[in-house]
Protein backbone atom coordinates (compact mmCIF):
# COMPACT_ATOMS: atom_id res chain seq x y z
CA UNK A 1 0.00 0.00 0.00
CA UNK A 2 1.12 3.30 -0.94
CA UNK A 3 -0.21 6.94 0.11
CA UNK A 4 0.64 10.92 0.17
CA UNK A 5 1.36 12.29 3.24
CA UNK A 6 0.61 16.05 4.72
CA UNK A 7 -1.32 18.69 2.62
CA UNK A 8 -3.44 21.08 3.31
CA UNK A 9 -4.93 21.54 6.71
CA UNK A 10 -3.96 17.98 7.64
CA UNK A 11 -0.58 17.86 9.70
CA UNK A 12 -0.59 13.89 9.10
CA UNK A 13 -2.77 12.80 6.15
CA UNK A 14 -5.76 10.66 7.40
CA UNK A 15 -5.12 7.68 4.96
CA UNK A 16 -1.54 7.23 6.56
CA UNK A 17 -2.76 6.98 9.91
CA UNK A 18 -5.08 4.10 8.79
CA UNK A 19 -2.20 2.44 6.60
CA UNK A 20 0.06 2.96 8.50
CA UNK A 21 -1.75 0.45 11.27
CA UNK A 22 -1.29 -2.56 8.36
CA UNK A 23 2.43 -2.46 7.73
CA UNK A 24 3.91 -5.66 8.30
CA UNK A 25 0.86 -7.57 9.19
CA UNK A 26 -0.14 -10.73 7.41
CA UNK A 27 -4.30 -11.37 7.05
CA UNK A 28 -5.64 -13.89 5.00
CA UNK A 29 -7.39 -14.33 2.01
CA UNK A 30 -11.94 -15.12 2.40
CA UNK A 31 -14.57 -14.59 1.12
CA UNK A 32 -16.54 -10.93 1.46
CA UNK A 33 -19.60 -13.72 2.34
CA UNK A 34 -20.32 -17.57 2.40
CA UNK A 35 -17.74 -20.00 2.98
CA UNK A 36 -14.74 -21.02 0.29
CA UNK A 37 -15.21 -23.65 -2.17
CA UNK A 38 -15.03 -26.71 -1.04
CA UNK A 39 -11.20 -27.61 -0.92
CA UNK A 40 -9.91 -24.38 -1.24
CA UNK A 41 -7.19 -22.82 1.80
CA UNK A 42 -6.97 -19.13 2.53
CA UNK A 43 -3.73 -17.86 1.40
CA UNK A 44 -1.33 -15.19 3.66
CA UNK A 45 -0.99 -12.14 2.79
CA UNK A 46 1.73 -10.26 4.13
CA UNK A 47 1.20 -6.19 3.80
CA UNK A 48 3.59 -3.36 3.29
CA UNK A 49 3.42 -0.20 3.42
CA UNK A 50 4.88 3.11 2.01
CA UNK A 51 4.38 6.58 3.03
CA UNK A 52 4.77 8.49 -0.76
CA UNK A 53 5.21 12.48 -0.46
CA UNK A 54 2.16 14.38 -2.05
CA UNK A 55 4.98 15.42 -4.74
CA UNK A 56 4.36 14.70 -8.42
CA UNK A 57 8.29 14.12 -9.11
CA UNK A 58 8.64 11.48 -5.76
CA UNK A 59 5.72 9.58 -7.22
CA UNK A 60 7.35 9.42 -10.72
CA UNK A 61 10.55 8.02 -9.01
CA UNK A 62 8.86 5.52 -6.26
CA UNK A 63 6.21 4.01 -8.50
CA UNK A 64 8.28 2.27 -11.35
CA UNK A 65 10.04 0.56 -8.77
CA UNK A 66 7.17 -0.99 -7.17
CA UNK A 67 6.21 -2.81 -10.50
CA UNK A 68 9.70 -4.37 -10.68
CA UNK A 69 10.65 -7.94 -9.95
CA UNK A 70 11.82 -7.87 -7.45
CA UNK A 71 9.98 -4.28 -6.71
CA UNK A 72 12.70 -1.61 -5.39
CA UNK A 73 11.23 0.44 -2.57
CA UNK A 74 12.79 3.87 -1.61
CA UNK A 75 14.57 3.67 1.96
CA UNK A 76 13.19 6.54 3.07
CA UNK A 77 9.80 5.96 2.51
CA UNK A 78 9.39 2.52 3.34
CA UNK A 79 9.12 1.47 7.32
CA UNK A 80 11.14 -1.46 8.23
CA UNK A 81 10.02 -4.54 7.87
CA UNK A 82 10.24 -8.02 8.30
CA UNK A 83 10.69 -9.62 5.13
CA UNK A 84 11.79 -8.55 1.36
CA UNK A 85 9.61 -7.91 -1.34
CA UNK A 86 8.46 -10.94 -3.28
CA UNK A 87 10.76 -11.91 -5.74
CA UNK A 88 8.45 -12.45 -8.73
CA UNK A 89 6.57 -8.92 -7.64
CA UNK A 90 3.92 -7.68 -5.77
CA UNK A 91 -0.03 -9.47 -5.91
CA UNK A 92 -1.67 -6.71 -5.55
CA UNK A 93 -0.56 -2.74 -4.76
CA UNK A 94 -3.57 -0.75 -3.33
CA UNK A 95 -3.27 3.27 -3.27
CA UNK A 96 -4.90 5.04 -0.33
CA UNK A 97 -5.39 8.75 0.16
CA UNK A 98 -7.62 11.03 1.65
CA UNK A 99 -10.90 12.26 -0.34
CA UNK A 100 -14.28 13.89 0.74
CA UNK A 101 -16.42 13.13 4.23
CA UNK A 102 -18.38 9.80 3.93
CA UNK A 103 -17.60 6.21 3.41
CA UNK A 104 -14.47 4.68 1.19
CA UNK A 105 -14.68 5.03 -2.55
CA UNK A 106 -12.80 2.51 -4.62
CA UNK A 107 -11.88 4.34 -7.97
CA UNK A 108 -12.31 2.53 -11.46
CA UNK A 109 -9.98 4.62 -13.34
CA UNK A 110 -7.31 7.11 -13.77
CA UNK A 111 -6.34 10.44 -16.29
CA UNK A 112 -3.21 10.66 -18.33
CA UNK A 113 -3.39 14.68 -18.53
CA UNK A 114 -5.41 17.92 -16.82
CA UNK A 115 -3.66 18.22 -13.64
CA UNK A 116 -3.54 21.50 -12.87
CA UNK A 117 -2.89 22.12 -9.07
CA UNK A 118 0.60 22.78 -7.05
CA UNK A 119 1.90 19.55 -5.36
CA UNK A 120 3.14 19.61 -1.74
CA UNK A 121 5.90 21.38 -2.50
CA UNK A 122 4.54 24.12 -4.69
CA UNK A 123 5.99 21.79 -7.89
CA UNK A 124 3.60 22.28 -11.16
CA UNK A 125 2.80 18.54 -12.44
CA UNK A 126 5.20 17.55 -15.45
CA UNK A 127 4.15 19.65 -18.39
CA UNK A 128 4.16 17.26 -22.22
CA UNK A 129 5.08 19.45 -24.89
CA UNK A 130 2.97 19.00 -28.07
CA UNK A 131 0.64 20.59 -30.81
CA UNK A 132 -1.62 20.53 -27.42
CA UNK A 133 0.58 21.15 -24.31
CA UNK A 134 -0.89 19.83 -21.22
CA UNK A 135 0.28 18.99 -17.83
CA UNK A 136 0.66 15.13 -16.75
CA UNK A 137 2.35 12.32 -18.22
CA UNK A 138 3.85 11.89 -21.65
CA UNK A 139 6.87 10.97 -23.61
CA UNK A 140 9.37 9.42 -23.44
CA UNK A 141 8.11 6.90 -20.20
CA UNK A 142 4.31 7.33 -21.11
CA UNK A 143 3.79 7.95 -24.78
CA UNK A 144 0.60 7.21 -27.29
CA UNK A 145 1.19 3.64 -25.97
CA UNK A 146 -1.19 4.21 -22.90
CA UNK A 147 -4.32 5.90 -23.39
CA UNK A 148 -5.79 8.77 -21.99
CA UNK A 149 -7.73 7.11 -19.14
CA UNK A 150 -7.14 3.80 -17.55
CA UNK A 151 -9.20 0.93 -15.99
CA UNK A 152 -7.74 -0.99 -13.14
CA UNK A 153 -8.52 -4.58 -13.90
CA UNK A 154 -9.62 -5.19 -10.54
CA UNK A 155 -13.70 -5.74 -10.87
CA UNK A 156 -14.71 -2.49 -8.73
CA UNK A 157 -18.28 -3.10 -8.87
CA UNK A 158 -18.20 -6.96 -7.78
CA UNK A 159 -16.03 -5.84 -4.81
CA UNK A 160 -18.87 -3.06 -3.74
CA UNK A 161 -21.16 -5.96 -4.19
CA UNK A 162 -20.02 -7.90 -1.85
CA UNK A 163 -18.66 -5.86 0.46
CA UNK A 164 -21.59 -3.61 1.20
CA UNK A 165 -23.88 -7.24 1.45
CA UNK A 166 -24.22 -9.74 4.04
CA UNK A 167 -24.04 -8.85 8.08
CA UNK A 168 -21.47 -6.45 8.14
CA UNK A 169 -21.40 -4.30 4.92
CA UNK A 170 -19.05 -2.03 4.73
CA UNK A 171 -19.11 1.55 3.90
CA UNK A 172 -17.74 1.41 0.03
CA UNK A 173 -18.74 2.85 -3.17
CA UNK A 174 -17.32 2.61 -6.68
CA UNK A 175 -16.04 6.26 -7.94
CA UNK A 176 -15.18 7.42 -11.34
CA UNK A 177 -13.52 10.73 -10.44
CA UNK A 178 -9.67 10.32 -8.46
CA UNK A 179 -9.36 14.10 -8.30
CA UNK A 180 -6.89 15.41 -10.83
CA UNK A 181 -5.01 15.83 -8.18
CA UNK A 182 -1.87 13.35 -6.64
CA UNK A 183 -4.73 10.71 -6.23
CA UNK A 184 -5.55 10.48 -9.73
CA UNK A 185 -1.48 11.14 -10.62
CA UNK A 186 -0.30 8.05 -8.66
CA UNK A 187 -2.90 5.94 -10.05
CA UNK A 188 -2.14 6.47 -13.30
CA UNK A 189 1.32 6.61 -12.75
CA UNK A 190 1.15 2.62 -11.30
CA UNK A 191 -1.65 2.06 -13.57
CA UNK A 192 0.55 2.51 -16.57
CA UNK A 193 3.33 0.70 -15.06
CA UNK A 194 1.28 -2.61 -14.38
CA UNK A 195 0.33 -2.41 -18.11
CA UNK A 196 4.13 -1.72 -18.81
CA UNK A 197 5.13 -5.13 -16.84
CA UNK A 198 4.74 -7.71 -18.38
CA UNK A 199 3.36 -9.72 -15.02
CA UNK A 200 1.09 -7.04 -14.53
CA UNK A 201 0.02 -6.15 -10.97
CA UNK A 202 -3.22 -5.55 -9.81
CA UNK A 203 -3.90 -1.39 -9.14
CA UNK A 204 -6.31 -0.46 -7.25
CA UNK A 205 -7.13 3.08 -5.47
CA UNK A 206 -9.12 3.82 -2.41
CA UNK A 207 -10.40 7.26 -0.82
CA UNK A 208 -10.74 7.31 2.68
CA UNK A 209 -12.63 10.07 4.27
CA UNK A 210 -11.20 12.76 6.92
CA UNK A 211 -10.65 11.85 10.34
CA UNK A 212 -13.97 10.69 11.96
CA UNK A 213 -16.38 11.88 9.30
CA UNK A 214 -18.16 8.84 9.12
CA UNK A 215 -15.38 5.93 9.75
CA UNK A 216 -12.57 6.50 12.31
CA UNK A 217 -8.88 5.88 12.00
CA UNK A 218 -9.82 1.70 13.06
CA UNK A 219 -12.48 1.53 10.77
CA UNK A 220 -10.73 2.59 7.52
CA UNK A 221 -8.13 0.43 8.44
CA UNK A 222 -10.37 -2.74 9.11
CA UNK A 223 -12.18 -1.90 5.75
CA UNK A 224 -9.01 -1.98 3.68
CA UNK A 225 -7.96 -5.39 5.05
CA UNK A 226 -11.33 -6.52 3.43
CA UNK A 227 -10.57 -4.51 0.49
CA UNK A 228 -7.10 -6.28 0.24
CA UNK A 229 -8.20 -10.12 1.34
CA UNK A 230 -11.52 -9.61 -1.61
CA UNK A 231 -8.82 -8.92 -3.97
CA UNK A 232 -6.46 -10.80 -3.41
CA UNK A 233 -9.26 -14.20 -3.38
CA UNK A 234 -10.14 -12.78 -6.77
CA UNK A 235 -6.36 -13.19 -8.30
Amino acid sequence: MAEHPPFGRYEENPSWLAVKTLHDTIIMTTPARGQPPKGATPDSIHITTLNIPCVYSAVLESVPGMHAQPPVLPDKYTPPTSRPPPEDGFSLIVHVGVGLSGGLRAERLAHKTGYTLLDHEGQSPPLVIGKDSSHGFGPPRYGDEFADELLTVVDVDNLVKELTSGSKPLMLAASNDPGRYLCDFIYYCSLSESQRACHGTPVLFVHCPPIGQQLSTEEVAEGLKRIVSHVCSQF
